[in-house]
């Protein structure tokens, strides 16, 4: 921010809250609100995690909490169209106490989407709308025994792409599924995600930790299956491999149950949700980061890994971004979605440690592209127009340092 620019009243809106959730959307918010908190007054809306107080202050954040959190997932492992609603009713009223200058939305689930734009067209503040990903067809498939809610919720995601002053998508993936079939209107904005290059840098460690790890939720969708039958495949050759997964999720009584019926179990440890430091520790203390999900919009996890020194392994899937973040062969692996082929992988890996050596050296080459700080700055630059655009009439345009995607292009 230059010495003119003036200091905005910037609000995040997400449902999701580091450190209650872990997962790479609710990263990207945390990372980028407590870097632009240092020169903005930057608040935060959600569910109120952190007990009974409506609002509280943390790292340079004000956080509004608009109530008690509610479940995300239901026993079938989906998330449940009831959490959304609430928290989409509970919305405007507080964006209007807040009187932002820009809104910034996550546009999952869709329904807060909504209800954003519904409250920012009363007041006349600037709506920013990011993509963390883009369903589409992929609704059918998530929702097979349920097609009349796939539907649904396949319109409302194609009903939301126009809401927002300003798109941004986290992947260049995702900036193309989101502008397939649409006339050209505004662009997209690409603005990845990031790593805290201080915090990850590799050092020296006492404890082992991994042969190979896996850091995530236990959803079906990221196919921790594949790992555990790999490591199965792997036994023979690889004795005393060790693969631990980090992570909860309601697959993981499912995942046990597999280990200890491939004979695995004293091979992969489930270590649960652990703490983001103990997160760090154990990517600098493997070897290799495997992250065999089908549907990712970034893959944060594999930039993390890539900085603190592992070697990332990932599948190729129509629905995933994260082969996006690495060069076959050289920073990490992309292979086939199947056991034989993450197998292979794999095995490839841990047979030749100088291989793996220099492709660790490589990793954390690729990672010092990605800093937080620079994507925080991307960011500014795009509210900063916004709220420009809106107070002075012209029409928001590509900002982000990033290729920008014109809609209507696919």
């Amino acid at each position: 921010m230059t010495q003119e620019s003036p200091r905005l009243r910037i609000a995040f809106v997400y449902d999701a809250l580091v450190p209650y959730h872990a997962g790479g959307a609710e990263r990207r918010y945390h990372e980028i609100a407590i870097r632009l908190a240092a020169r903005h007054d930057v608040h935060y809306v959600t569910w109120r995690y952190w007990g009974p107080q409506r609002t509280i202050q943390r790292d340079g954040i004000t956080l509004h909490g608009v109530g008690r959190p509610r479940a995300f997932y239901g026993t079938d492992g989906k998330r449940t169209v009831r959490e959304a609603a609430e928290f989409a009713l509970r919305l405007p009223a507080t964006l209007a106490g807040i009187r932002a200058d820009v809104v910034d939305v996550s546009a999952t689930p869709y329904l807060p989407l909504y209800a954003a734009w519904a409250a920012t067209r009363v007041s006349g503040v600037p709506l920013i709308a990011t993509w963390h990903e883009f369903w589409g067809e992929h609704w059918t498939t998530y929702l097979p025994d349920r097609p009349l809610v796939a539907r649904i919720a396949r319109l409302l995601e194609a009903g939301a792409r126009p809401l927002a002053d300003h798109q941004i998508a986290v992947s260049t993936f995702t900036a193309r599924r989101l502008a397939r079939g649409r006339r050209a209107s505004r662009p997209i904005d690409v603005v990845g995600n990031g790593v805290d290059l201080a915090m990850m840098a590799p050092r020296r460690q006492r404890a082992r930790g991994a042969d190979v790890l896996f850091v995530g939720r236990l959803i079906d969708e990221k196919r921790v299956d594949l790992l555990i039958r790999a490591v199965g495949a792997l036994a023979g050759r690889f004795p005393d491999v060790r693969c631990v997964i980090a992570g909860d999720g309601p697959e993981r009584l499912r995942l046990t149950e597999l280990a200890t019926e491939l004979g695995v179990a004293d091979r992969v440890v489930f270590a649960g949700r652990v703490p983001d430091a103990e997160v760090i520790r154990l990517m600098r203390a493997s070897r290799i980061l495997v992250l065999p999900s089908i549907r990712e919009g970034y893959g944060i996890a594999v930039v993390e890994g890539q900085a603190c020194g592992l070697v990332p392994v990932v599948v190729r899937s129509p629905l995933s971004a994260a082969p996006d973040l690495v060069s076959d062969g050289q920073d990490g692996v992309v292979c086939e979605p199947t056991v034989a082929g993450l197998s292979d992988a794999l095995g490839g890996l841990l047979a030749e440690p100088a291989r793996l050596a220099r492709m660790a050296r490589a990793a954390r080459r690729s990672a010092a592209t990605r800093g937080w700080d620079d994507r925080a700055l991307d960011m500014e630059q795009i509210y900063l127009h916004a709220v420009a655009a809106r107070r002075h009439g012209f029409t928001t345009g590509p900002v982000a340092a990033e290729p920008a995607v014109a809609v209507g292009t696919e």
